[in-house]
């Protein structure tokens, strides 16, 4: 398993660098796909947030260093059923970061509260909270401490506790020397197949704020979620990727990893489904499953009009 702390190292030092390091040609943007009926940014300049379609709301939230656009597949499939809320978060791909005066007891608290304004603020009638990688433990957290504002939520490859996992595998090998460079392609590699969304998941990274990337990886390393997952009372789905490779090799041992972490997640309330040949940005190497996976728990989860 010696891979998976070099992984983790290298996710660190992508997250260290700023866009101005680097001039790749892999980093162009490929064009927006999402075209939006309003965009707006959240009172504490938390996030901002693009609104497509009509229907019952659901909010999209990315992972760590991605934009709102790795959702644009999934809107442009379902949005004639569904309002879709689109935030990318501060500090990521373009979005100003925070100031250090709103970062408060942590960006990740910070943002919950920041998205259950929003919700008040649009007066929207309990969404649903889909969020990936990142976005996947906000939609966790957001289940587990405030059922009554949300009407369920699915979490796309994400973790409660993160730094449990590494932790994991640290202690079951010793670790040799740090690479002496980073190849971000490399990483954006071991995350997606195709090569079109490796170049977005590169362009997302170096137009991040190398700062806010740094701290929030920190913050979720420290931060378990698993004490609170018993405290779930809506309908929550995790997706799995299997195909990721941490901790373990195998898809099996992968998926054992995602029960195990969730374990204290109530059964009544709580659901798996799994990508297997899918690495973490499931959106791009299983986009149809995903959209089934989705359409699927709104449907049976989310009211409409």
């Amino acid at each position: 398993m010696k891979h998976i702390n070099t992984t983790l190292r290298n996710i660190t030092l992508a997250l260290g660098l700023t866009g101005s390091v680097l001039s790749l040609s892999v980093v162009a943007q490929p064009p927006s796909a999402i075209t939006p009926a309003v965009q707006q940014q959240s009172a504490c300049a938390c996030f901002e947030a693009t609104v497509v379609g009509q229907g019952p709301a659901v909010i999209l939230i990315p992972g760590l260093a991605s934009s709102g656009e790795v959702w644009q597949s999934t809107v442009a499939a379902l949005k004639n059923d569904y309002q879709f809320h689109i935030l990318t978060l501060a500090g990521f791909a373009g979005v100003k970061p925070l100031p250090a005066k709103a970062w408060g007891a942590g960006y990740l608290p910070t943002q919950q509260q920041a998205i259950l304004h929003y919700i008040a603020e649009q007066q929207l009638d309990r969404p649903v909270i889909i969020g990936h990688s990142l976005g996947g433990y906000l939609a966790l957290a957001l289940a587990a401490n405030t059922p009554d504002k949300i009407a369920g939520a699915v979490n796309v490859d994400g973790l409660p506790a993160l730094g449990a996992l590494f932790a994991q595998a640290a202690a079951q090998q010793n670790e040799a020397q740090s690479p002496s460079s980073f190849d971000p392609l490399a990483l954006a590699k071991s995350m997606a197949r195709d090569e079109q969304w490796q170049q977005r998941i590169v362009a997302d990274m170096f137009r991040s704020d190398g700062m806010t990337s740094g701290r929030v990886m920190g913050e979720l390393m420290q931060a378990d979620l698993r004490p609170q997952l018993g405290d779930i009372r809506v309908p929550v789905l995790t997706l799995g990727a299997l195909q990721y490779g941490a901790p373990y090799s195998t898809p099996e041992q992968v998926q054992r990893n995602y029960e195990n972490q969730l374990a204290n997640a109530p059964a009544q309330y709580h659901g798996f489904a799994f990508a297997r040949e899918s690495k973490h940005f499931i959106m791009a190497d299983e986009p149809v499953w995903l959209q089934q996976q989705l359409q699927q728990f709104l449907t049976q989860h989310l009211k409409q009009d």
